[in-house]
């Protein structure tokens, strides 16, 4: 079998990557995936290579515009050595100026885990806060708003806060990649089927630029990631969910344009893609605001070449 620079052969890769597909087709509303992963034994898969196994994980997560609450494990599982022990049943509470976040109801839960971009952690009891559904951009995705935060537990997490941060930025990164992937693969099997003046959509060189420069965007979202390994600091986490966000512009950009009129329709596949990938975009910091903070910290003396341990 085939080697590749993960801790999987090829082969296991793609065995992985059917079976994640099957788990996310049956359960895209985020009910039963947790059974179904544990059923497939992915707790060993991740043992085995943590980084390979996330990036298959968000990215089948991403192309079946399923929704969970695995990212709130992401940043939990890197926290578990500063949150108080106890029976506590957690969730994420993410947190944005002008917005806070829920992934999925409180059934259960407890104890909410605060966390912002810049890796500041709080403690916020569960029974003090009102989520509402958000009728928005992305209702699809299930998340709620918690409209106003009672004071919350700040936390000394220390090194603990930027690694959950840098963890969920590259299960964020490989997300909006496997729904970026997934538009791509729709919008050439489209323009390949439909005829025009009597010829594919695909033999026009407008429409044969918009989707060289997809895969383009795309591929320079993956090889980012890929560079954005565990070991490689927060810095690099960051600039790889920047590369991501900008992807998810451009594609979105060039695929709506190749499918006209069709893909503008809130029935079409592609409607949910760009909706969904825009909103995962500005989760922990959107591209636009990541460029923003990393020219600040350029101008203020930063060194980008130089690794951020965390």
């Amino acid at each position: 079998m085939s080697s590749t620079a993960t801790g999987f052969d090829t082969d296991t890769i793609q065995l992985l990557t059917r079976s994640l597909r099957e788990v996310f087709t049956a359960h895209q509303n985020g009910s039963g995936v947790s059974a179904a992963l544990a059923e497939l034994g992915w707790d060993d898969v991740s043992t085995g290579d943590p980084a390979t196994a996330t990036n298959l994980l968000f990215t089948e997560q991403g192309r079946a515009l399923a929704v969970s609450r695995l990212l709130d494990d992401v940043v939990l599982r890197e926290l578990t050595s500063v949150l108080p022990r106890g029976t506590a049943n957690r969730a994420v509470l993410y947190r944005h100026p002008g917005y806070d976040l829920l992934l999925g109801p409180l059934d259960g839960v407890t104890e909410l885990v605060s966390i912002d971009a810049a890796g500041h952690i709080g403690l916020v009891d569960a029974n003090l806060v009102t989520p509402r559904p958000i009728h928005g951009f992305d209702p699809g995705s299930e998340w709620l708003r918690i409209e106003r935060i009672p004071d919350s537990e700040p936390l000394a997490a220390g090194t603990a806060g930027p690694r959950a941060v840098a963890a969920a930025h590259r299960a964020l990164c490989a997300e909006i990649i496997g729904i970026c992937t997934a538009a791509l693969d729709s919008a050439v099997a489209h323009t390949s089927s439909r005829r025009q003046y009597g010829r594919e959509l695909a033999a026009f060189q407008a429409v044969r630029h918009r989707l060289a420069e997809a895969f383009v965007a795309v591929a320079a979202a993956q090889a980012a990631l890929d560079t954005a390994g565990e070991d490689s600091g927060a810095r690099t986490a960051q600039l790889a969910k920047l590369r991501a966000g900008r992807t998810q512009a451009d594609v979105m950009r060039h695929t709506v344009q190749v499918f006209g009129a069709m893909g503008l329709s809130q029935e079409h596949t592609l409607h949910r893609q760009v909706t969904r990938a825009a909103a995962l975009d500005l989760l922990l910091g959107g591209h636009v605001e990541l460029a923003e903070q990393i020219g600040a910290d350029l101008l203020g003396g930063a060194d980008l070449l130089r690794v951020v341990e965390i």
